[in-house]
């Protein structure tokens, strides 16, 4: 279902929230106890400055990581579909270039739920942007669909698993997703 939205709106959404926090832990998890050990094996001997600097090193770069997610999005405007991407990049695709978008469920595995992914693929069929339930909400990816009002946007019924995909469509995902094995 397309839904009219006026010209001049644009609709911007970002990843979902919660993964930065888990993301947090398991570094915390990982780098806190190991710093305390250096620190307190360094500190009678002198060489803590070098322990110290180390955290300062890995208390800049988590505070940098946060600033990138932060900034990872995907906007829809009148004009074009702009994803910011974690790694500082900013990818631009006219609409014009769009030819459709195609909402789907898809097993990672049988025994995984579903996740709700976005493909916005070109008249080549080639991938453009594809948001993952992983990240984005269902919501947010429900909310770029509706704002591609110039492309027709197809709903895929029933979950489909990656293998399935594999052989309909191999170019719709991620290359390190498309294993030869998969196409027996």
């Amino acid at each position: 279902m397309l839904k009219n939205v006026g010209t001049g709106s644009s609709v911007t959404v970002h990843v979902r929230r919660r993964l930065l926090g888990q993301g947090l832990v398991a570094i915390a998890s990982l780098t806190v106890p190991i710093l305390l050990v250096l620190l307190w094996l360094t500190v009678p001997d002198g060489p803590w400055i070098w322990v110290a600097g180390a955290a300062t090193v890995v208390a800049l770069v988590v505070a940098y990581g946060m600033v990138q997610y932060f900034r990872v999005s995907v906007t829809v405007t009148p004009t074009h579909l702009v994803e910011k991407t974690f790694f500082g990049g900013t990818h631009r695709v006219p609409l014009e270039r769009v030819a459709r978008a195609v909402l789907l469920d898809l097993h990672r595995t049988l025994a995984a739920e579903p996740r709700r992914q976005l493909f916005v693929l070109d008249g080549d069929g080639r991938v453009q942007l594809r948001m993952r339930g992983d990240y984005w909400s269902t919501a947010s990816i429900h909310k770029v669909a509706e704002h591609l009002v110039t492309v027709p946007v197809e709903h895929i019924e029933n979950a489909i698993t990656l293998d399935e995909l594999q052989r309909t469509n191999p170019l719709m995902l991620y290359w390190f997703e498309r294993r030869p094995t998969r196409l027996g």
